[in-house]
């Protein structure tokens, strides 16, 4: 087995989490369930034939444990655009009670007519 001394890898994680400029506990929870959003789009995508993986159903729940800790919704305009269209992020917070602003779909057409639709 070879071991690596990972310290310059490791210093560059360190370094760049200085830049993020966060004040609080809260704006950094706020971030990562943001970027949580981002890995429930990934492994939906990865995901074979489309199903509900075991993948989908861990990031599901931490964003579940997130969402319940800071009682608040990411805002709509941070969450990847199949999201909102396929109705995952609404249905998600309706299932939770957790209040959240609904996405203006008419926003979000303008948003993937500008990508494309092969675009995610």
């Amino acid at each position: 087995m070879v071991t690596l001394d990972r310290a310059a890898e490791l210093q560059e994680a360190i370094d760049s989490a200085e830049e993020e400029g966060f004040t609080s506990l809260e704006q950094a929870a706020a971030d990562e369930l943001m970027r949580l959003w981002g890995d429930l789009h990934h492994q939906m995508r990865d995901a074979r034939d489309g199903c509900w993986s075991v993948g989908c159903e861990s990031v599901a729940h931490r964003i579940a444990v997130m969402t319940k800790a800071l009682d608040e919704a990411t805002p709509w305009q941070q969450i990847e655009l199949e999201l909102l269209e396929s109705g995952v992020y609404q249905r998600f917070h309706d299932l939770m009670g957790v209040p959240y602003e609904p996405p203006d779909m008419a926003v979000v057409a303008e948003m993937r007519a500008e990508r494309g639709p092969n675009i995610p």
